[in-house]
């Protein structure tokens, strides 16, 4: 079982919380996604999809705009001849950020993805009114279970997707950068995911009333930092 601990006051957390009290305003003032379109939930379906557990996110987005143009969820192509192209595509090096000395990356797990992706595909068709099917929901635990349904999505992707369309901002997105920072700030203990998403969110929501923090901002913050992309030369 995991095991919450309390909160400890380290140098990490310290200089984390007191950057954040620099950038809250920036990030709380960051627009919102308008009301999302069905384009946009496939858009956001298939970027998902394609990241995260070892993807960065310059990848997927790489490959993202790369498969976008094959509109893999109204193809006519059947369930093989899609799923072959798919991987063909992501297949090729043609990925950013390049190598330091230029040369193109390749994608990280391009048939598995590739299979996924026609699984999503099979999963979407039947539901052509998904996206107000959501957001007729007033949970949004609610709206991430009806995404869990999907192949490839688990909650994390569900919660990652749901930001990205606008309609969840009280759940947490648990990837690694989110659970080193609880680590580093001692609010979890040992922890084994998928099976303890729940509890880490529960230690991120709790985390950000204390310090007076929305968590979809914070949360945004939080994988900001932990990418050193807020602060390069810390």
């Amino acid at each position: 079982m995991a095991v919450a601990v309390q909160p400890a006051s380290n140098a990490a957390t310290a200089d984390l919380e007191a950057a954040w009290d620099v950038c809250a305003d920036l990030f709380c003032t960051l627009p919102r996604p308008l009301a999302p379109a069905p384009q946009d939930l496939e858009d956001e379906l298939l970027f998902c999809l394609l990241g995260g557990y070892g993807v960065t996110f310059e990848h997927g987005r790489s490959a993202c705009q790369r498969l976008a143009q094959l509109r893999p969820f109204t193809s006519r192509l059947n369930d093989q001849a899609l799923e072959q192209q798919l991987r063909a595509e992501l297949d090729k090096p043609q990925f950013e950020p390049r190598r330091r000395n230029g040369s193109l990356r390749r994608y990280r797990y391009p048939a598995r993805k590739a299979e996924l992706v026609v699984r999503a595909r099979t999963w979407l068709r039947p539901r052509p009114r998904l996206l107000s099917e959501l957001t007729s929901l007033l949970s949004e635990q609610d709206r991430r279970r009806v995404l869990c349904g999907c192949p490839g999505i688990g909650e994390k992707t569900a919660s990652w997707l749901l930001r990205n369309l606008g309609l969840a901002h009280e759940l947490a997105i648990v990837d690694i950068h989110l659970v080193r920072a609880l680590r580093e700030a001692g609010r979890i203990g040992s922890i084994s995911l998928p099976r303890d998403y729940d509890l880490v969110e529960a230690a991120f929501i709790d985390w950000c009333r204390d310090i007076g923090a929305p968590p979809a901002a914070f949360d945004l913050f939080v994988w900001e930092w932990q990418r050193g992309s807020l602060f390069p030369e810390r």
